[in-house]
């Protein structure tokens, strides 16, 4: 299986099983819910910034989880289409949408085993999805599919985790200084064609943890202007 697909599924199990109903609710309860989830504040921010007229606009959301983003751009008037690696996502994300009668349109869906979207849209957002998908070629993937239903006057709006000097990685878990990437050590890698062998054992690759230069290199490289940075809060364009 694709190493980011085992976390989320298990994680929104438990999510559905506890009653938890957003992703940072789950990781640090008591801090955020479902509404005041932890990119809100830059993509109210950057909704300011784009100045979108909402009834006009096409939304797109990959890795949309239980939906805080979606619901949050559907409240203001967008028309919003969103996707899910994880089917116990997409089903919580529905009954959120369902709850707050707000037509959102949710696929359970990998958007790495999409060619291309199969429409353009005014926004597309990235909800702290980006650092998930971890290895060079599935980022190029991501972007080229990105580019591909992107308008020339839309906006990507991306928010993602960043390297932190403070952050700790445990003794069963490899940051490269190089890469930015994170490796989980696992048991046995029949079941995941992205494992490798290091140090005598056999690691998954988890999350991409850049610095804010090498994110703004990557960004650009991969076709996309730079329009607003703020560390891994992010507003691009496509290049002219």
């Amino acid at each position: 299986m694709k190493y980011y697909y085992e976390e989320h599924e298990q994680s929104y199990q438990e999510m559905k099983a506890n009653q938890i109903k957003a992703w940072d609710q789950y990781h640090e309860p008591g801090k955020y819910t479902f509404d005041h989830f932890m990119m809100r504040p830059f993509l109210e921010k950057a909704m300011e910034f784009v100045q979108l007229q909402s009834k006009q606009s096409r939304v797109f959301e990959y890795g949309c989880g239980t939906g805080a983003g979606a619901c949050f751009l559907a409240e203001r008037g967008f028309t919003v289409d969103a996707i899910d690696i994880s089917p116990t996502a997409i089903e919580l994300a529905k009954s959120m949408a369902e709850a707050r009668q707000l037509a959102i349109y949710y696929k359970n869906q990998d958007l790495l085993e999409m060619d291309r979207l199969e429409q353009e849209y005014d926004l597309i957002l990235d909800n702290y999805c980006l650092q998930s998908i971890v290895t060079d070629q599935d980022r190029a993937k991501l972007f080229a599919v990105i580019r591909s239903g992107l308008k020339k006057s839309g906006y990507y709006v991306i928010a993602t985790a960043m390297f932190n000097d403070d952050r700790v990685y445990g003794r069963d878990s490899y940051y490269s200084q190089d890469t930015g990437m994170v490796y989980d050590r696992i048991a046995s890698p029949e079941d995941y064609p992205d494992a490798m062998f290091m140090e005598n054992s056999w690691w998954l690759p988890t999350r991409r943890h850049l610095k804010a230069n090498e994110l703004r290199d990557e960004l650009i490289q991969a076709g996309f202007s730079i329009v607003l940075q703020d560390n891994g809060n992010v507003i691009c364009r496509l290049n002219d």
